[in-house]
């Protein structure tokens, strides 16, 4: 005999309506937080459920923040490495040589072109360090500095082996930041579906609480959540802010009106480092983002501000940017 089918009680449309979806979660957070805190007007049966879906609201917050912050930093990361490599072969200018001709070039002055040690340190021209999987070139560029660095009676390649060297390393580095960055996202995506469970359950905590205290006025159930916010499956991504003004006197980031299709506003920025940040998501319809004490600006450094809208969807495209120097 086939299994019945559950009920629609038996289903937490918070969680199946989220599964794969936390743009869509952050978006029901957003609004049914204050929405369950008004309705229940101090009701003490509410207190539990209603701490934990705070609590619950919190922590995905921060989770959220993390998360953008480290799918930020993974493309950041990959292309400073690829940039990196590709600088090996990329002329400053029509009239400069690539790092790589240079040090070919060097070569030749040394060495007879295509003898024996040519043929040691280049064996394949310059393609030695250009072909292959990413860790092959890496490997190749580590391999022709310590072939460069044994030429010990010519001075001459010893120090380009110097440079080769510092070269691999620095190429070597880059890409083991990028593969932190992947590890790190990959662990943020993990942590933050750990926490959608957690505030489905709590979102469906509410609603069954607010179905057992009002049996008798079912319809004060509603008041708890807007289940339009669920059913949303079709709604595009929003437009990105149309302009961005900066106080920093008052630390606020804003735009003259929500965009189209928008929710909510996320504030960015890029400062020292480049690396693209996070700071704040501010509430449901709040065109301006606070952005808080406890987020710092180093004096006299370069900053880039904007914002982002977002909704259920997903995310816009960044607004303008502001440029300032921290004072």
């Amino acid at each position: 005999m086939p299994d019945a089918e559950p009920s629609k009680y038996a289903e937490n449309q918070f969680e199946s309506a989220t599964r794969g979806r936390f743009p869509l979660m952050s978006e029901v957070l957003a609004d049914t937080v204050p929405r369950a805190t008004a309705a229940v007007g101090g009701n003490l049966m509410f207190t539990a459920v209603l701490a934990n879906l705070n609590t619950a609201a919190t922590s995905w917050t921060t989770g959220e923040t993390a998360l953008a912050n480290a799918e930020a930093a993974q493309p950041a990361a990959t292309f400073a490495f690829e940039d990196k490599m590709a600088s090996l072969t990329r002329k400053p200018d029509a009239d400069t040589s690539s790092p790589l001709e240079t040090w070919d070039t060097t070569i030749r002055s040394q060495v007879a072109y295509q003898g024996p040690t040519y043929m040691l340190l280049l064996p394949n021209g310059r393609e030695t360090v250009t072909t292959g999987s990413w860790e092959d070139q890496l490997d190749a560029l580590r391999d022709l500095g310590i072939r460069l660095a044994a030429q010990a009676a010519k001075p001459v390649l010893v120090t380009l082996g110097v440079t080769v060297t510092a070269f691999a390393t620095a190429a070597r580095a880059l890409r083991s930041a990028q593969t932190a960055t992947k590890a790190n996202l990959e662990t943020a995506r993990e942590a933050q579906e750990a926490k959608r469970l957690t505030a489905s359950a709590a979102l469906y905590a509410v609603i069954g609480q607010g179905m057992v205290v009002w049996s008798g006025t079912s319809s004060l159930v509603d008041t708890l959540w807007d289940v339009n916010i669920l059913r949303r499956v079709a709604q595009s991504v929003p437009d990105a802010p149309a302009d961005t003004a900066w106080d920093a006197p008052n630390r606020t980031l804003s735009t003259t009106a929500m965009p189209a299709g928008g929710s909510r506003l996320e504030a960015w920025r890029t400062g020292p480092g480049g690396m693209p940040e996070l700071l704040l998501t501010a509430g449901p319809g709040q065109t301006s983002v606070l952005i808080p004490a406890t987020i710092t600006f180093v004096p006299g450094g370069l900053y880039q501000l904007w914002l982002v809208a977002v909704n259920s969807k997903g995310s816009s495209l960044p607004g303008p940017v502001q440029n300032w120097t921290a004072v």
